[in-house]
């Protein structure tokens, strides 16, 4: 089983900066920082448009209680008149005055949420954008970097291979020579039966976490490998 081993295991922690990256690992790594940096620049973008969607959201949490104070004045008013007005005309409630006289006071922050807010949200987007942009190059580098691992490991592949072809050709070497003899054949059939044996017994089980442990430590680790 191919095992992924992020590459910073095998390094003294101050050999970060003599490490020889090739073109596309090194074109992962800024793009790995690039990303970073342009989601902070995000963070610091939406905060400001929190805050005042907060002044908004606040405006129309107390225009809302507002309404209903004001339906209960009337519902209030309403039965009142129905019993014939006896007694002085109902008022408006405590509850109604006092969040009117919040909302009221909210106005101006509101006036000016409104003012600060397009370009707010503007700036949010921006970043947003910048975030998209550097994401698509960073897995475009992620990708370019995966193959060239999994190219370096179809190399070691290649290497495994032809050492097991040259034992089954000494395999074979001696199959033939059996042929050669006289009543050679039975031996050089049990020999071929021997190599369909160990065909048969070889596997290892199929890893498919592998890749995707592979492209985690890549988004972290340039240096990365299979």
């Amino acid at each position: 089983m191919v095992e992924i081993q992020p590459a910073w295991l095998d390094r003294p922690e101050s050999a970060d900066a003599a490490v020889a990256l090739s073109p596309a690992r090194a074109r992962l790594r800024a793009a790995n920082a690039a990303l970073v940096s342009a989601q902070h620049e995000l963070e610091d973008a939406t905060e400001p448009v929190r805050r005042l969607d907060a002044v908004l959201g606040e405006a129309e949490r107390l225009k809302r209680e507002l309404a209903s104070a004001r339906d209960e004045d009337q519902a209030v008013l309403g039965r009142w008149i129905a019993q014939g007005g006896v007694g002085d005309r109902p008022q408006p409630s405590a509850t109604t005055a006092a969040v009117d006289s919040s909302l009221g006071e909210l106005a101006p922050e509101v006036r000016a949420v409104a003012s600060a807010l397009p370009a707010a949200r503007a700036a949010q987007e921006a970043a947003a954008e910048r975030v998209r942009l550097a994401a698509a190059e960073r897995d475009a580098a992620l990708h370019a970097v995966a193959v060239e691992a999994a190219a370096a490991a179809a190399g070691e592949l290649t290497d495994a291979l032809n050492r097991a072809l040259r034992v089954e050709a000494k395999i074979h070497s001696v199959r033939e020579a059996l042929c050669a003899h006289t009543d050679g054949l039975p031996a050089s059939e049990k020999i071929n039966a021997a190599l369909r044996q160990a065909k048969a017994a070889a596997g290892v089980p199929r890893n498919a976490d592998a890749g995707r442990r592979l492209l985690d430590l890549l988004a972290h680790d340039p240096a990365a490998t299979l």
